[in-house]
């Protein structure tokens, strides 16, 4: 239980002061947000665009004209910002999925001793390189994390038993990141499955830790390439 909260700084250190690492934290983030800018804007200037032809159309006062473009206006951009909010995470989890996979596993070679390359642009021909067989796998990972959440979002009817939806949603939480461990050394379902359960309350205790930074607005940023860290760090000094 100890290693919950000693892998923090060691995650923290593997993160940051490795510039390579540090380099491939930044890019799915500096994407994301190029992204959000360049779709919000688009779509903002063309719902805008219509809603005033709209207005023209069917109110004639001037007044009401004004009015009406001002409160649309408004609400549009209020529902976009709600999107954002909601959708940012998922996005920047997809976008750096090939990233950490690199990530974890130059953590895994530092932590064991060996000396991973110095060359951030062998960082990213090792993301290119990774890059099919990490979206296949993080596809394969949605559709399990989108079927449990359904799972414990159905479990919330049921006031009894809220407890154990959260407890679901902090192990898929933890599994996530722990699956590429897992993935990079071919482990099966049932080993995985082993692996989360021989380790449940620390896993339990994280994974609920990181649930809480998602919906913590920029930091939630932050949550993929630190998770992947910190559970890199974690699952290998579990196995030396």
């Amino acid at each position: 239980m100890k290693d919950v909260f000693t892998a923090i700084p060691e995650a923290f250190r593997h993160l940051f002061k490795d510039p390579v690492n540090f380099i491939l934290f930044l890019i799915p983030g500096l994407l994301a947000v190029v992204i959000y800018i360049v779709a919000g804007t688009y779509a903002l200037e063309n719902g805008m665009a219509l809603t005033k032809v709209v207005i023209n159309k069917y109110i004639l006062s001037q007044n009401a004209n004004m009015f009406m473009y001002y409160f649309v206006s408004g609400l549009m951009a209020f529902l976009l910002f709600m999107l954002v909010s909601w959708t940012f995470v998922l996005m920047i989890g997809i976008l750096s999925a090939p990233f950490n996979s690199v990530i974890s596993s130059r953590i895994e070679k530092k932590i064991r001793g060996q000396i991973p390359s110095d060359n951030r642009s062998q960082g990213i021909k090792d993301v290119v390189a990774g890059l099919g067989r990490t979206l296949f796998n993080e596809f394969k990972k949605l559709t399990v994390i989108i079927i449990a959440t359904i799972l414990a979002m159905g479990l919330n009817f049921f006031p009894v038993l809220f407890p154990l939806a959260l407890l679901l949603l902090a192990l898929i939480m933890s599994s996530q990141f722990l699956d590429y461990s897992w993935s990079r050394h071919d482990l099966g379902a049932g080993a995985c499955f082993k692996d989360v359960m021989g380790n449940f309350f620390a896993n339990v205790i994280s994974g609920a830790i990181f649930l809480l930074l998602v919906s913590v607005p920029l930091i939630n940023v932050l949550v993929p390439a630190f998770a992947t860290s910190y559970y890199t760090v974690l699952w290998t000094k579990r196995q030396t």
